[in-house]
């Protein structure tokens, strides 16, 4: 009798606990983070406090979200990422391919939303962060008088000698701007490229590029390295090298402005915890931890409320650094012509070949 009423007891202990466990599971979600020091600073600034907050355990992917693996996962229905984080024109282009699930908007405070801008308040993607590509340098390697302070004297290899490194435009976002600032066509008139153009002023700089990189922790380990003197590089990327004692600098003036956004895509497994993530994410003071952690951004302007003022200098949407660029007109590179194609999807096929010429 003993023995059967200790076994029931520890079998209602065990239904007990397993009851416990069941309602303390809140689920996993699975974010791509993205790689180097921009995974370092999702994993601080987002992933650990998220799931210290909710009890959701998160599945960090370093990877990007790029369009060919979306468009296979959707086509394959085996949707393996809940949170994806894309380029302004790869979340347009997604978008418009009928691949990302609605923002339910309804998971978000309305404190917070207030402090995000219309435009990145899309009904398919949240704008939650914003970089700068701007021209990077090697103090040490150039000196005073002979650092570019525009794109034209970028190209001046003449005046301004050094090693040089550029982004690739294999997912469209190459330096087709920085071409036409080289050549002499103001800020406020770059758009619609005049895509001859670029190419013509590509060829000029093409023989002096060192390297072209293709992802942002390659662009920073090429300054890392020594490889190239000056470049063409995302901001935050180069802040952190600084930060680190690299003897580098940036200058501000015709940097172009980018924002990225959250998306889930279609068929995602777990929706609901991604709408969670994305809202905790595009918090203000989560937005300004990862600004004090790689400096780039907040879509969220409360975030300035926690941001330093030390920090606030050194990020694309600072007061001083804002008035001195440009932000990239992302709908004329959705823009489409009689062939169906757009000119995203143009430029790339027109870099494919003209960098193998």
């Amino acid at each position: 009798m003993t023995r059967r009423i200790l076994g029931l007891s520890a079998g209602l202990l065990a239904l007990a606990f397993a009851g416990m466990a069941s309602a303390q599971d809140k689920g996993t979600v699975r974010v791509h983070i993205g790689g180097g020091d921009w995974a370092d600073a999702n994993m601080k600034a987002y992933v650990e406090p998220f799931e210290k907050e909710t009890g959701i355990k998160v599945v960090a992917i370093r990877d990007w979200t790029n369009l060919a693996k979306l468009k296979l996962m959707i086509e394959n229905k085996n949707v393996e990422v809940d949170v994806g984080a894309m380029p302004s024109v790869d979340f347009l282009t997604a978008n418009g391919s009928g691949w990302l699930d609605k923002i339910d908007y309804g998971a978000f405070k309305a404190d917070e939303l207030a402090g995000i801008a219309a435009r990145d308040k899309q009904p398919n993607g949240v704008g939650y962060i914003y970089a700068a590509y701007v021209i990077a340098y090697n103090k040490d390697k150039i000196p005073a008088g002979k650092r570019p302070a525009n794109w034209a004297q970028f190209w001046d290899v003449k005046n301004f000698p050094g090693a040089r490194t550029m982004r690739m435009g294999v997912y469209g976002s190459g330096p087709w701007e920085e071409a036409l600032l080289a050549d002499g066509v103001p800020m406020d008139k770059l758009y619609p490229l005049d895509v001859d153009r670029v190419f013509r002023s590509l060829d000029k700089i093409k023989p002096h590029i060192v390297k072209w990189w293709k992802e942002g922790a390659e662009n920073q380990q090429i300054f890392a390295d020594g490889i190239a003197d000056m470049g063409h590089a995302f901001n935050g990327r180069i802040t952190n090298l600084q930060k680190k004692g690299a003897p580098l600098d940036i200058e501000w003036n015709q940097g172009k402005i980018q924002v990225d956004y959250y998306i889930v895509p279609k068929g995602a497994q777990n929706a609901a915890n991604a709408m969670k993530f994305i809202a905790f994410a595009t918090r203000a003071d989560r937005q300004a931890e990862f600004s004090e952690l790689i400096p780039y951004g907040p879509s969220n302007t409360n975030a300035y409320k926690f941001i330093k003022p030390e920090t606030a200098k050194l990020l694309p949407t600072g007061p001083d650094n804002v008035k001195k660029m440009y932000v990239r007109d992302d709908g004329w590179y959705m823009a489409t012509d009689a062939s169906g194609k757009n000119n995203l999807q143009k430029l790339i096929e027109r870099w494919n070949k003209w960098i193998l010429e």
